[in-house]
């Protein structure tokens, strides 16, 4: 499967031929005790984290959609081409989403975006 799909809980988008791997951090992690002293390793999120995204969308409905997401600053849940759900996601509103017509007699569209969320 090459989409991904962006969801607000109600309304679902479906970006397809969406890049197989998209550049993400290095995860950080920092050891510190519990309250016995046993070690634990924590994931540090001290920064607001950003992926890039884009692909196709297919009908005009899901560009209404992903620009109405864009300027409301919706909580969408992301799922990637693997499956893998990630919920908290909003569409970065700067620089605005990139969404044109595809060239040619095409119905489709061409998105960029960027998806942000707090750690």
């Amino acid at each position: 499967m090459s989409a991904v799909t962006l969801t607000d809980g109600a309304l679902v988008v479906t970006i397809h031929e969406a890049p197989e791997e998209r550049p993400s951090r290095a995860r950080p992690f920092a050891l510190q005790p519990d309250t016995l002293g046993a070690p634990v390793i924590y994931e540090r999120t001290d920064a607001l984290v950003e992926v890039p995204l884009s692909g196709r969308l297919l009908t005009k409905g899901d560009v209404v959609i992903l620009e109405t997401w864009s300027e409301e600053g919706a909580l969408l849940t992301l799922t990637e081409r693997d499956g893998t759900t990630s919920p908290g996601w909003r569409v970065k509103p700067g620089p605005a989403p990139r969404i044109r017509r595809k060239d040619g007699d095409s119905a489709d569209w061409l998105v960029d975006l960027r998806l942000w969320r707090l750690p």
